[in-house]
C-alpha cells in the first residue's frame, strides 16, 4: 500500500471548528471543507444541514464534499475517481473506507482530501476521531505504521498556502495512571509556520494525552504567558494557575515539572528549562520544588513496562498518535 507521511512541508490545514450533532437551530450551519483552482490549499464554504441525526448529517456532508461548487472558487477535496465506499460511527469514531484509487494520489491532493474530510465531520460533537481505511487496509505513514485516529487538533491554526506549514514529531510526556511516573507520547502533527515550535509543545501539553491510561500533567485554566529558547535554555512563563492547589492529589509535583521538562528538552534538543510563573522564578511549586533554577531532563522519572528507566533498559512502551 502507498504510504503517505513523511517530513515534507505542511500542506495547508484550518483551524478545527466544533458543531453539535443535536442539530440544534442555532448550531446547524456548517463549514464544508474545499480547495482553490490550482488545489494548494483549503477553503471553506458555508453549508446549513437538513439532517435531523447525525448520520443523516454526515451523509449530507459527504455528498457536498464530492460535488462541485456552483460559484466556480470552491473546489472539491475529493479528486475524480476516488470514491467513499463506506462509513460507520463507533462511539465518538468515525471509519471512513475510500476506494483503491486513493492509493494514487498525490502528497498534496492525498494532503488537501485528508484534512479536508477530518476538519467538516468533526464539527460534529458524536465525531471526535477519524480514521481512514482504503479498501481493506488502513491507511500508513511512510515507516508502514497506521496512520490511527486523526482529530480536528492535528490541524492547527488559520488557513494557509503551500508552504505554510511545518511537520513535526513531538516526544510528548504525561502521567501514568498512577501520578509518580511520566510516559511518553509520540505525536506527529502540522503547525503554522508562525508559530513556534517551544509554543506547539506547550500547546499540546495543555490539551492532554490521547492514549488510554495517560493522564494530563498541566492543571486546567493555565497558559503560557511566554515562551523562548536562549542559549540552549528554554524559558517559559506560565499563568499564576500553574500554582493552584488541584483536587486530584496523587499527581507528582515532579510528574508534572519533568513531564514538561522532558518534552522540551527531547522536541527542541535543549539542555534545560527554567519556569516562571506571571514573571517570577523565586517560587516553591507545590511547596517542594524550588523553580529559581533552571531543571535539566530526567530520565530516571520515565516509566517503562519493568519499571526501569528507557535507556538504561532499552524497553518501554511508547503510544503514538499519528497524522
Amino acid at each position: 500500500m502507498r504510504k503517505w507521511i513523511s517530513c515534507f512541508p505542511a500542506l495547508l490545514l484550518l483551524i478545527c471548528l466544533t458543531g453539535c450533532s443535536a442539530l440544534r437551530p442555532e448550531t446547524s450551519g456548517y463549514r464544508i471543507y474545499t480547495t482553490n483552482a490550482e488545489r494548494t490549499k483549503l477553503q471553506t464554504e458555508s453549508y446549513s444541514s437538513q439532517g435531523a441525526t447525525t448520520m443523516e448529517v454526515l451523509e449530507e456532508f459527504f455528498a457536498r464534499l464530492k460535488t462541485p461548487s456552483q460559484s466556480g472558487e470552491n473546489y472539491s477535496i475529493i479528486p475524480e475517481g476516488v470514491e467513499i465506499t463506506d462509513y460507520s460511527l463507533t462511539d465518538d469514531q468515525l471509519t471512513v473506507t475510500f476506494s483503491d484509487v486513493y492509493k494514487q494520489l498525490n502528497r498534496t491532493s492525498e494532503m488537501l482530501l485528508r484534512a479536508g474530510v477530518v476538519m467538516t465531520v468533526t464539527q460534529l460533537s458524536d465525531v471526535r476521531t477519524v480514521v481512514f481505511h482504503i479498501g481493506d487496509e488502513v491507511l500508513t505513514d511512510n515507516a508502514g505504521e497506521p496512520v490511527g485516529a486523526m482529530t480536528g487538533s492535528m490541524f492547527l491554526n488559520n488557513q494557509i498556502g503551500m508552504n505554510s506549514y511545518k511537520y513535526a514529531s513531538l516526544a510528548l510526556y504525561f502521567s501514568n495512571s498512577s501520578g509518580d511516573f511520566i510516559v511518553r507520547e509520540t505525536r506527529n502533527l502540522h503547525y503554522s509556520s508562525n508559530t513556534t515550535l517551544e509554543r506547539v509543545v506547550m500547546e499540546q501539553l495543555l490539551s492532554g494525552p490521547r492514549t488510554s491510561g495517560l493522564r494530563p500533567i498541566l492543571p486546567e485554566g493555565v497558559k503560557v504567558l511566554d515562551i523562548s529558547v536562549n542559549d540552549n535554555i528554554c524559558t517559559v512563563n506560565l499563568s499564576k494557575e500553574f500554582l493552584a492547589d488541584r483536587d486530584d492529589k496523587s499527581l507528582l509535583p515532579e510528574v508534572t515539572i519533568y513531564g514538561v521538562v522532558n518534552s522540551l528538552c527531547d522536541v527542541l534538543n535543549v539542555d534545560r528549562v527554567q519556569f516562571q510563573v506571571e514573571g517570577q522564578s523565586n517560587v516553591l511549586y507545590k511547596t517542594s520544588l524550588s523553580l529559581s533554577g533552571p531543571f535539566h531532563r530526567n530520565s530516571d522519572i520515565i516509566e517503562t513496562q519493568d519499571g526501569g528507566s528507557p535507556e538504561a533498559s532499552g524497553t518501554g512502551a511508547e503510544p503514538s498518535v499519528g497524522l
